[in-house]
């Protein structure tokens, strides 16, 4: 049995006068996406399965295109099922930061800042 997924994909190809190439085009790849998945976990690159497919008569747009589909729907993790960013920073940014809780020893170099010097030294040209 199909998944959902894949039987919305296939009435939206077979929908042709309804849709717009770019949907159309986008529908064929969701179809496709099993295939091209397991073909990227083989090690095969993306312009030999664009090709492979583009000959077999599967995919009617261009590569640039199919890498974008790539990139979006496979490549890229969803941004709907990620967990949103929070505005606090993790507690190593707190340390260094604020310098509390860090280790301060004799042996740790203090960095100082860049200065201008409009004037150099003849010495520090050399």
């Amino acid at each position: 049995m199909k998944t959902l997924s894949e039987r919305i994909a296939a009435r939206c190809v077979d929908k042709k006068p309804i849709l717009s190439n770019k949907k159309q085009n986008r529908a064929v790849f969701l179809t496709l996406r099993p295939d091209i998945i397991q073909a990227l976990n083989d090690g095969w690159p993306v312009r030999a399965i664009w090709e492979t497919l583009h000959e077999e008569g599967k995919v009617a747009f261009g590569y640039s295109a199919f890498c974008g589909y790539t990139n979006r729907l496979i490549l890229a993790p969803s941004s709907r099922h990620q967990k949103q960013p929070t505005n606090e920073l993790s507690e190593t940014h707190k340390t260094a930061n604020t310098g509390k809780n860090a280790p301060e020893t004799k042996d740790t170099p203090q960095i100082s800042g860049f200065t201008y010097n409009p004037s150099p030294k003849k010495e520090d040209l050399f």
